[in-house]
């Protein structure tokens, strides 16, 4: 006894082939809006870094060409509540450097230091480019939050400089003699 098949038409196989072409682009449309964001989400958390506190990794702590530009920790436990699962199960460091990229800091040594350093991109080490942007934009939402903190200290601080004013000489500096 013959089993029947069900195939589709030539027409149905094409309809398929064109709907899939549509999505495909798609989906690379919609990563490309999303790694553009990322991008400008990683530059305005370089602005950001002092209210956000970004811990500075050390150079010696970075294999020697990554050493020599500065590199902010994009994690660290005053900024837990901004990590998403998917960032917390990476094993690695995610940082931002002074040219506004993501990197992935992983296998570190017993000593601290990072053996190895990729620039991230979609996919890499399992985040994608959706969920490196939600955590991103959970960074800018926490700086937005502690923005007022911090301008409410640097008033302080402003405040106190200016209340010395007074005990500074006025004119140029007398020398002894």
């Amino acid at each position: 006894m013959q089993q029947l098949v069900d195939a589709p038409t030539p027409q149905a196989l094409a309809d398929l082939v064109a709907r899939c072409d549509q999505i495909n682009r798609f989906e690379t449309q919609l990563t490309a809006a999303e790694e553009a964001r990322i991008a400008a989400l990683a530059s305005g958390i370089l602005v950001m870094r002092q209210v956000l506190e970004l811990p500075l990794l050390q150079a010696e702590n970075l294999p020697t060409r990554q050493g020599r530009i500065q590199h902010w920790a994009l994690a660290a436990s005053h900024l837990k509540e901004a990590e998403t699962p998917v960032i917390r199960g990476v094993r690695g460091l995610f940082v931002l450097d002074e040219h506004e990229q993501v990197k992935l800091l992983s296998d570190r040594t017993w000593r601290g230091q990072w053996r190895s350093v990729t620039l991230w991109k979609n996919g890499e080490h399992g985040v994608s480019a959706a969920a490196m942007l939600e955590y991103l934009a959970n960074l800018t939402s926490l700086a937005q939050q502690r923005a007022p903190d911090v301008a409410r200290a640097m008033l302080i601080r402003s405040q106190a400089v200016a209340a010395t004013h007074g005990l500074l000489a006025v004119g140029p500096r007398q020398r002894g003699g």
